[in-house]
């Protein structure tokens, strides 16, 4: 595995910078790969040196279910470059660190990520900031975690190590519903704490590998189907505690950054809007390996996307609903009697809607149609796209008696080929329903898909005595972006929800743009207030690059 080396200054177009790597596998300590790692901002100094870590692995192969781990088998190392990342040149020093603690055996030891972190400064009582590290991995017979170092001399110094920053046993997992599996082994965690003009709170990013599938998918994969890799694309928030150890980060709450495939999310704070921006990678598992190479390229980058702390006040509850069972969000009584939630919010970063302007056609639905209608039809065509590179935006008002509201898309005329993106008010679901996608048998077509639910919501009392009730606004409208762009399909809904997958319909054949609209349940049970297609955004390129 080798570093190649690509140039943005708007996190929207892309240039290659070489067509040969940056950084390869061509010293002891790294012969066998140039794996994951990161940027090192500087802390205190004003060095132009640009630097990054990298896991440098000497001995293959490693994986935590085949234990014993090789000791020292993948240390960190250090690349440098002086011309504003032209050009990059190993550490004389290298390795940076040798492999994983020597009082552990570990289940994994990779993919370093480093930054401040000023919260971890206050518990720790340091008057200066500081820079760390994480390595994740996992500790053998006792559960997953990440490494905390503290980088000396400013990020180009030793690491030194402080402890195991998570205590989580073994497939931890406090929802079954709300929350994913954390797995037996980390991959790619990173630190941040997250604020508004009133809060702040501390997360954990975390590809958690492990041996519970999510029930969707482990209940289609079967005969010639192709497998995927049980791993899920996770987050945490919690609480720094110090302790005669170190310092643990103590889980609070916790849900899904991703909820299909999507895995490897690296993120950074971007020092000009102070957005935290986050990468993930969409694997491709589905196909075989024989349709990969015939395509030229497997695997891509997700669409780029901010990361903050999401509140929804005024929220009420509901029998539809039990608040304490969601461990996704916080929930906080406010002053005046009414509830407050904080939890993760997603969505793509706002650059995105710049690619709008140069589409091919923009497309808009009658306003304030509904569904289903009184002759019992459930389905309404809207559009035919001219490309397979393009963005729907949609506001969907739900009524209590509506079970599903979504979008047939990339299909046929009749239906014979489709994609279904679906919210299930019954359920608490968002899907992405891949069965009819194309009509090739080798190919894996389970179902993506992951909770979500609509919060009923309430003004606030007229009066600040709390025995006054909130005045009841009804449910939240249900706000979708789907973007299309080739194989990869990714949905957004409501700031605090992503999905990204593959669905492979463009061998399909011609006349395969169609959209249409949905629902099912009570009569006028769903009104789409509003429906936009943007086609061929990007001139009808795709948007972001693949990964041969």
């Amino acid at each position: 595995m080798s570093w190649g080396h690509i140039l943005s200054k708007d996190l929207l177009t892309w240039k290659q910078a070489s067509a040969e790597p940056a950084l390869v596998p061509d010293q002891e300590y790294d012969q066998k790969g140039v794996f994951t790692g990161c940027w090192i901002p500087t802390v205190g100094s004003t060095d132009k040196t640009l630097r990054v870590v990298y896991s440098s692995v000497k001995q293959l192969p490693f994986h935590w279910s085949a234990p014993p781990y090789p000791r020292d088998a993948a240390g960190i190392a250090m690349a440098v470059s002086y011309d504003n990342g032209n050009s990059w040149k190993k550490m004389g020093q290298n390795p940076m660190l040798e492999g994983e603690p020597p009082n552990f055996l570990v289940t994994g030891f990779r993919d370093p990520y480093a930054a401040p972190w000023t919260l971890l400064d206050h518990v720790r009582d340091r008057p200066e900031p500081a820079l760390y590290g994480l390595v994740s991995g996992g500790i053998e017979g006792a559960g997953p975690t990440t490494f905390l170092y503290e980088i000396q001399d400013g990020g180009v110094g030793d690491w030194k190590y402080i402890g195991p920053l998570v205590d989580i046993p073994q497939r931890f997992q406090p929802s079954k519903k709300w929350c994913g599996n954390f797995g037996m082994n980390w991959e790619c965690t990173n630190f941040m704490t997250l604020r508004t003009e009133s809060d702040a709170r501390s997360f954990l990013i975390i590809g958690a590998e492990g041996d519970v599938e999510k029930d969707h998918v482990r209940g289609y994969e079967q005969g010639n189907k192709q497998l995927r890799t049980i791993r899920s694309q996770l987050w945490m928030s919690g609480s720094l505690t110090r302790t005669n150890n170190g310092v643990r980060f103590v889980f609070e709450h916790g849900g899904y950054l991703d909820h299909g495939p999507s895995y490897a999310a690296n993120s950074f704070e971007d020092p000009v809007s102070g957005r935290r921006i986050v990468y993930g990678w969409i694997p491709e598992e589905d196909i075989l390996p024989e349709t990969a190479r015939l395509k030229g390229w497997n695997g891509s980058l997700a669409i780029p996307r901010e990361l903050f702390l999401l509140q929804i006040p005024n929220v009420q509850e509901s029998p539809e609903y039990a608040l304490s069972e969601m461990v996704c969000f916080e929930s906080r009584t406010e002053k005046d009697g009414s509830t407050t939630l904080l939890t993760l919010g997603v969505r793509p970063i706002a650059e995105i809607a710049r690619l709008r302007k140069g589409c091919g056609q923009k497309l808009k639905a009658e306003t304030g149609m509904t569904l289903p209608i009184l002759d019992a039809a459930v389905r309404r065509p809207l559009f035919e796209t001219l490309s397979t590179v393009w963005e729907l935006e949609a506001t969907i008002s739900i009524e209590q008696d509506c079970r599903t509201a979504g979008f047939h898309i990339r299909h046929d005329q009749d239906l014979s080929i489709c994609t279904s993106v679906e919210f299930s008010h019954e359920a608490q679901t968002i899907s992405v329903i891949r069965e009819e996608s194309n009509s090739d048998s080798t190919i894996t077509k389970c179902p993506d898909a992951g909770p979500f639910n609509l919060f009923f919501l309430g003004s606030k009392s007229d009066t600040d005595e709390p025995q006054h009730e909130a005045r009841s606004l009804g449910m939240e409208k249900l706000h979708l972006r789907i973007f299309s762009d080739g194989d990869i399909l990714e949905v957004f809904a409501n700031d605090r929800f992503a999905l990204a997958t593959m669905v492979y319909s463009g061998s399909a054949g011609k006349n395969m743009g169609y959209i249409s609209a949905f629902a099912t349940g009570g009569v006028n049970s769903a009104s789409f207030e509003n429906v936009t297609v943007w086609d061929g955004l990007n001139g009808g390129r795709t948007l972001f690059l693949n990964e041969a």
